[in-house]
């Protein structure tokens, strides 16, 4: 205990986290006879981005300062232990900047987030239902379960980077970039299996005011043998061909009036390789308005296009995604909230993609697929510490 002591004497160390649950009613219809078969309506509790954090800083002198962050899931809906890493690091800051190493979140993902309408950009109106997907290829996919079923998320470009190590300016009236890179560890030269995977990110941001404004870039290379290739489906990397890189351009902006704010993002993504290449564009709007003090209405509205294939366009392989809300804080710690998302894909999303289709892109229900349609109504308390 005496030794607990004098390193708490030493750094300025604060426990943190959210607890925010909501329960869910989820309504999975459409898509061919053999899905609309497995499409079933159920309830549940979801977590929302539950966590539990410890940070800290050390004044060194001469205007320099330790800083770390440990950060983790908090799943309390099933079984309440501690879950995979989120942004977790040490580094250093000062005049030059910041530098930090660890698992972080990429200036791609912070500017989508920065931009989502709900509280902590979390649930399942988050805008990562269709951002970065190549339709729903290039999203996280689980373990999946019946005919129809993939358990998609967050695409490659919202989630965080592991391995990593990144470097943020001072900044400079509101102006200030970072710049990301995630560390091909995992290199191998074996014939026919090769790997050698890596990755940079880079931002800029502006926020002055009531105007906040982003422009990120990312870039994750993959020069794999096919057969090794790290992301996408089997359909894809045939596609593609070996040494795939992943590309994701971003812009966005948000305005806010004071009693309201109005956000968009326009963002392309490209995958391409030996053989070919394909591309989308997603676009969003977005925008919140304050009822009375305490209560305000969000909502947004998000377009996937049609993929785009070097061997020609793939018409309806996109998809529509609507969310409407309202926010009640019963304190600066407290809300109450109740959102509604409805989510459709179009009628060719997976038969003229590479398979997978589009789902929540948080708390997916894990369906998707041609016309499949995805709609939730979550309420629920989010509390933060």
């Amino acid at each position: 205990a005496s030794l607990s002591g004098a390193a708490l004497a030493q750094s300025n160390v604060t426990v943190y986290g959210v607890a925010d649950a909501t329960f869910d009613v989820i309504n999975v219809s459409g898509g061919s006879a053999a899905l609309s078969a497995n499409t079933p309506n159920f309830t549940r509790v979801s977590t929302n981005g539950s966590r539990l954090g410890f940070k800290g800083t050390e004044n060194l002198g001469n205007g320099l300062t330790a800083l770390f962050q440990f950060e983790s899931n908090a799943n309390f809906d099933s079984g309440g232990a501690l879950g995979t890493s989120r942004d977790s690091f040490v580094g250093l800051s000062g005049n030059f900047g910041k530098v930090i190493l660890g698992n972080l979140s990429t200036p791609t993902r912070v500017l989508a987030s920065a931009l989502d309408v709900h509280a902590g950009a979390d649930g399942i109106g988050s805008n990562q239902a269709l951002l970065g997907k190549l339709g729903g290829t290039l999203a996280n996919a689980g373990a999946g379960g019946a005919a129809g079923r993939s358990a998609t998320s967050a695409s490659l470009f919202d989630t965080r980077f592991s391995n990593s190590i990144a470097y943020t300016t001072p900044s400079f009236s509101g102006l200030q970039a970072t710049a990301a890179y995630m560390a091909n560890e995992n290199k191998t030269e074996t014939p026919g299996a090769r790997i050698n995977t890596s990755g940079y990110d880079l931002g800029l941001n502006y926020s002055n005011g009531p105007v906040l404004a982003g422009l990120t870039y990312a870039d994750i290379s993959s020069k794999n043998d096919v057969a090794a290739s790290a992301y996408g489906s089997t359909a894809l990397k045939t596609y593609l061909g070996a040494d795939q890189k992943l590309k994701e351009f971003r812009l966005g902006g948000m305005y806010d009036f004071g009693v309201a704010t109005l956000r968009a993002l326009y963002t392309r993504t490209k995958a391409e390789g030996s053989l070919n290449d394909v591309k989308q564009t997603v676009w969003g709007i977005g925008g919140t308005y304050n009822v009375t003090t305490n209560g305000k209405l969000v909502a947004q509205y998000y377009h996937a296009g049609d993929l785009d294939r070097s061997t020609g366009a793939d018409n309806d392989t996109g998809a529509r995604f609507y969310t409407l809300g309202y926010e009640h804080s019963l304190s600066k710690r407290t809300l109450l909230k109740a959102h509604y998302a409805y989510l459709k894909n179009d009628d060719k999303t997976s038969t003229n993609g590479f398979g997978g289709g589009y789902d929540f892109g948080k708390n997916a229900s894990g369906f998707s697929g041609d016309q499949i349609k995805v709609s939730g109504l979550q309420l629920g308390v989010r509390h933060s510490f």
